[in-house]
């Protein structure tokens, strides 16, 4: 009997066993069968082992792996914003993925990692005594970004020639999403029941409308009370173009007040840092003894939002002082509240009282 061309070896605590051989072009091969089956692993390292003589002899298209086009997507977006966020993604595919090649990965496989990643509880975390911290499900929307990732990693590999076809990654229509924002009254209360040191920021957020980071993040370096304007830098702003913004009273008087507390930061914490976030247990607390359904600090914005939209303030407007980049993007704002509209409405009445009888 022949010698097989390649040898399989187990590796690891767990005995996975790994082909090695000799590619026609003298390479060295050394990967994973991902299995401790022998004769599973001997059925897959024959097959690898065609695939490079074929690729070598024959010229076709060499196969592709998973991890192949996720390393040169990752090289193709590290500017990305929420690559952090994809990072972590990643990692919980990889062991679903990690030995497929990108034609392995169908609409079969892209179900059973929904399928996988849905059964999960939303919180991962473990109490002492071994139980689930929570039952809540991981909901569709964290799953159809996994899936959109996947598809964005797909069409990349197609793009580079390493995948014919790519699958159909199908998401569910997001569920239209209704905006919480405060009325006057709420967010007086609120005011009220927060802690000191979340108070001045909260302030400040309903004045501006500014998110989170660039609120807890501002220095005075930024600012310019003789003028009564602040910016935000690009590499700060979430559209990557830098904001600047004329300040209201309301936004004056606040930093009127933090004034000599720290020669860098406006809102400094105890140790003369940046809070690192204000959407926590102190604010979320405040909310429970102030009556107030639950928000997020976000929300300070769309209130801001809403209530230049209910004193007149033009969409247009809005979104220079917002700093989004397109009118879409507040046309989300204009249905919040109606009643400002009213004066308009009323521009064209009174034809059917003027009809005769």
């Amino acid at each position: 009997m022949a010698a097989k061309p390649y040898t399989l070896k187990p590796r690891g605590k767990k005995g996975t066993l790994w082909v090695r051989f000799t590619a026609p072009g003298g390479r060295e091969v050394y990967r994973s069968a991902g299995t401790t089956d022998r004769a599973l692993a001997t059925e897959w390292a024959s097959k690898f082992h065609a695939e490079h003589y074929r690729v070598a002899r024959l010229g076709e298209k060499p196969r592709r792996l998973w991890t192949e086009a996720v390393t040169a997507w990752l090289g193709d977006h590290q500017h990305k914003r929420s690559l952090s966020k994809d990072k972590h993604n990643l990692v919980w595919l990889d062991p679903h993925f990690r030995d497929l090649y990108l034609d392995e990965i169908d609409s079969d496989a892209l179900t059973a990692v929904a399928d996988a990643r849905r059964a999960e509880p939303k919180d991962k975390r473990r109490r002492k005594d071994g139980t689930a911290y929570t039952d809540t499900p991981t909901s569709q929307a964290t799953v159809d970004k996994m899936l959109a990732l996947i598809r964005s990693i797909l069409r990349d590999a197609h793009k580079r020639g390493w995948l014919d076809v790519p699958p159909t990654v199908e998401l569910k229509a997001p569920p239209r999403e209704d905006y919480r924002w405060l009325s006057k009254v709420e967010a007086a209360a609120l005011h009220a029941t927060l802690p000191e040191h979340l108070r001045p920021m909260y302030l400040f957020a309903l004045a501006t409308g500014l998110r989170e980071q660039n609120v807890l993040r501002l220095e005075w370096g930024k600012v310019d009370l003789s003028r009564r304007v602040m910016w935000v830098r690009a590499a700060a702003a979430k559209g990557k173009k830098p904001i600047g913004l004329p300040l209201n009273r309301d936004a004056i008087e606040v930093l009127k007040a933090q004034q000599g507390k720290h020669g860098r930061w406006v809102f400094p914490n105890e140790t003369g840092k940046p809070y690192e976030r204000a959407n926590n247990h102190g604010f979320k607390s405040a909310q429970v003894r102030a009556g107030i359904a639950p928000l997020t600090w976000h929300d300070l914005r769309h209130t801001w939002a809403s209530w230049h939209v209910m004193a007149g303030t033009s969409l247009r407007t809005l979104m220079d002082l917002g700093g989004w980049r397109s009118i879409q993007s507040v046309m989300r704002y204009a249905h919040l509240s109606p009643e400002h509209l009213a004066s308009d409405a009323a521009r064209v009445e009174g034809f059917a009282r003027n009809l005769p009888e």
